[in-house]
């Protein structure tokens, strides 16, 4: 379960939603993780459905607090963010080709 705040951690446009959050329950899978969202609308209801969710890094750096402080995972969040300042838009591309391959289509904007 997780404990942030996710209006803290949540970036929202068009239709989707990035929410970043820190897992840390002792496993291989550990880490800091994006998970992405879209909206759908039908018949005046919203409806939001995880696209993918997907580890950004293994590693988490060294906060100045413990581990059992309320602000911790801010702080691992913050941390993150401040040393990848693109990490919004890298997300937008990466959402932008993952889209294209669910879609089917294999061609990449380099090509």
């Amino acid at each position: 379960m997780r404990s942030f705040d996710q209006l803290d951690w949540v970036h929202a446009f068009d239709d989707y939603e990035m929410v970043m959050y820190l897992q840390q329950e002792g496993t291989e899978d550990d880490g800091i993780y994006m998970q992405v969202l879209e909206r759908t609308v039908e018949d005046g209801a919203q409806e939001w459905n995880i696209l993918y969710d997907r580890r950004l890094s293994f590693a988490i750096g060294t906060p100045s607090i413990t581990r059992d402080d309320p602000a911790y995972e801010d702080e691992v969040l913050r941390m993150f963010l401040h040393e990848h300042p693109s990490l919004v838009d890298d997300e937008k591309a990466y959402l932008k080709k993952w889209l294209a391959e669910a879609n089917g289509d294999s061609r990449s904007d380099d090509e």
